[in-house]
């Protein structure tokens, strides 16, 4: 059998060559698939631009038209303006209301306030304004706060209320500081958080003086007084120790007193009771 084999012929197909027309058709095929492409990519370009285009020209129109109608709102409202300051023989707007609101309240009749300004608006200008009176000093705040505390606080804007506490604060402040170096006390624990928190615990009649002596004393930093002239006295009578001491009493003991276990322990029990009473 391998004679046989042998003695066939093997035939091998002959591959044909590839022609240079037939190279050169399959790269002109090829350059017209990336033609197409780009073509596709620039339709798409071209027609994301006139959609953007013809937002913008819409955007136009319809700010042109807002202008339109604010400018027609506007000129009824000048128009309006120029009758009642005649009417009413002024010649500023503000004129114009004041005395129309006078006349209308007169005459029984509510006018709503219209408010413009969302409440966070309200807020950010209220500081605004209240930091413009604090720069002017304490006068201009003193005057500021009295007008406002003036104007019934069911009747006080959102605005009113804000400018009001935050010039009040301001006051208070200045008025804590003056207070302490007038005694010549330190007036950095002001700004110290603990002492903050004692202070709260007091109405707004207690003085800050009073309070930082019962601070300093509670912490075991005594603060020493100018002596009284009857001071001098030295007295050998025992002093009597209570079942209860009052903010009052506390401010009257003397460094021996507050070295005085036996007084200091009531006075740490009293302290409860004093909150209580606030």
């Amino acid at each position: 059998m391998n004679e046989e084999l042998d003695n066939e012929e093997v035939v091998v197909e002959d591959v044909p060559e590839t022609s240079e027309e037939e190279t050169a058709e399959e790269v002109v095929v090829n350059t017209s698939q990336d033609n197409e492409e780009d073509i596709d990519k620039l339709v798409e370009e071209r027609a994301n631009k006139l959609f953007e285009e013809k937002v913008e020209d819409r955007l136009i129109r319809d700010r042109a038209k807002r202008d339109r109608d604010y400018q027609k709102k506007l000129s009824k409202y000048m128009k309006l303006e120029n009758i009642m300051k005649a009417g009413l023989g002024v010649d500023s707007l503000d004129d114009a209301i004041n005395k129309s609101s006078e006349f209308y309240s007169e005459q029984g009749i509510n006018i709503p306030e219209e408010n413009f300004y969302s409440e966070r608006d309200e807020r950010i200008l209220a500081k605004a304004d209240a930091k413009e009176i604090i720069e002017l000093g304490k006068d201009e705040m003193e005057a500021e706060a009295n007008r406002i505390q003036s104007i019934p606080e069911s009747k006080r804007t959102i605005r009113e209320k804000i400018m009001f506490d935050t010039i009040h604060n301001e006051l208070e402040s200045i008025e804590a500081t003056e207070e302490l170096k007038s005694k010549g006390y330190d007036t950095s624990i002001l700004d110290d958080k603990a002492f903050k928190d004692f202070r709260n615990q007091f109405n707004a009649n207690t003085s800050i003086s009073k309070i930082y002596d019962m601070y300093n004393k509670l912490n075991g930093n005594v603060v020493e007084r100018p002596k009284s002239p009857g001071s001098a006295k030295s007295t050998t009578q025992v002093k009597q120790i209570k079942d209860y001491y009052s903010p009052e009493d506390f401010d009257k003991l003397t460094p021996e007193d507050l070295n005085n276990p036996e007084i200091m322990k009531v006075v740490d029990k009293s302290r409860l009771q004093w909150y209580k009473e606030r």
